[in-house]
């Protein structure tokens, strides 16, 4: 009896719309454990540790607003993701792909302007001064939006919360019970289980924040700074794997051209 042959698979590609897909395999491996599970664990250690065991350090070091160590990370983290979407947006790959692009493109600017928020837009570098009809309707008399209603900063975090948990906890838990879901159409925006570690301390730090909010106490002063810090972490950490994956699409054989 002759055996109906099997189709072959192919990467998970947006324009593709019939499968069979096969996982990316250049999703980062315990081999590459030193930035996506050192970091994240050597980032909570290195908060925990200052501020427990030196908290006059903590406080004047890695704390303060504009210059502390975890400030400063608010700034350049997002600023190193949103230099990676905007490379992205210049490959034929990604313009072939309209959703692709505007998904990078939204990638790109949320990071950009993350950054530009976290430190007024420069203010906390060059420390000019507010103007005073700005002064006026910022709650923090800076020159940034967030501070000015709370739908450009309270929601937007919540969307970015949400898709810490759901893309860094609960797609790689469902993946982990049901294949598939590295292996179909829409696989390329899925969140790797490599991003496990930096979501894992996002909701340490979350944790530590409700218990802060509930009890009046905490084991880190002002925990939603390092809520912050996990969460653009997890979001450079979801570009390079992005990045990475478009790489292995546009190299591989079954790649569809572009075509518009």
């Amino acid at each position: 009896m002759l055996k109906k042959p099997t189709m072959p698979a192919h990467l998970p590609d947006p324009k593709r719309p019939v499968g069979p897909y096969r996982p990316f395999t250049c999703d980062p491996e315990w081999g590459e454990a030193w930035w996506w599970l050192g970091v994240p664990v050597a980032i909570a250690a290195f908060i925990l540790a200052s501020a427990w065991l030196a908290p006059e350090f903590y406080m004047q070091w890695v704390l303060p607003e504009g210059y502390g160590v975890l400030e400063v990370g608010h700034f350049f983290i997002p600023l190193a993701t949103a230099i990676i979407a905007l490379r992205l947006l210049f490959k034929p790959f990604v313009h072939a792909r309209p959703f692709t692009f505007a998904f990078v493109l939204l990638a790109a600017f949320a990071c950009l302007y993350i950054a530009g928020e976290e430190h007024s837009w420069g203010q906390h570098f060059f420390y000019w001064n507010t103007p005073e009809y700005w002064a006026a309707v910022n709650r923090q008399a800076e020159t940034n939006l967030h501070n000015v209603h709370e739908w450009l900063n309270h929601q937007p975090r919540a969307v970015m919360q949400a898709g810490v948990f759901v893309g860094g906890l609960l797609i790689p838990l469902a993946a982990w019970f049901f294949p598939i879901v590295r292996r179909n159409r829409w696989s390329l925006f899925l969140p790797a289980a490599a991003l496990v570690p930096a979501a894992l301390g996002w909701a340490l730090f979350r944790g530590v924040n409700q218990v802060t909010k509930i009890f009046g106490e905490s084991l880190v002063p002002r925990p939603s700074e390092s809520v912050e810090t996990f969460i653009y972490l997890f979001l450079l950490f979801y570009m390079i794997v992005f990045a990475r994956r478009i790489r292995e699409l546009e190299s591989s054989e079954d790649a569809i051209p572009r075509t518009d």
